[in-house]
C-alpha cells in the first residue's frame, strides 16, 4: 500500500495485508483487541460510531475514567480491567 491513498487499511484490494496481519496477531495476544474485525467494523458503520463504541468499551466502570489499552488500568481511578477479555 501506498502511503496517502487510503484512509482505511480496508480500502486496499489487498486487506488484510501480510503487515497488518501481524500486527493484529500480537494485538490479539497481548490485548485480545482484533484490529482486522476493528477496521471491519469502521467499514460497517463508520468511524464516528465505532469511536462512540470504543469510548463505551474503554470508560472505567468504577469511576468513568479513561482504561488504557495496554497497561489494562484505568488512568483516573488504578482499576485493573481489560473490557476486551
Amino acid at each position: 500500500m501506498q502511503r496517502g491513498d487510503f484512509e482505511f487499511c480496508y480500502e486496499c484490494d489487498k486487506f488484510p495485508c501480510q503487515g497488518l496481519k501481524e500486527l493484529d496477531e500480537v494485538y490479539q495476544e497481548r490485548y485480545n483487541v482484533n484490529m482486522v474485525n476493528n477496521l471491519k467494523r469502521i467499514e460497517e458503520i463508520g468511524v464516528g460510531k465505532w469511536l462512540q463504541e470504543q469510548q463505551e468499551l474503554y470508560t472505567c466502570p468504577q469511576c468513568g475514567g479513561e482504561i488504557c489499552l495496554h497497561d489494562e488500568e484505568c488512568y483516573d481511578c488504578g482499576l485493573r480491567i481489560n473490557p476486551n477479555k
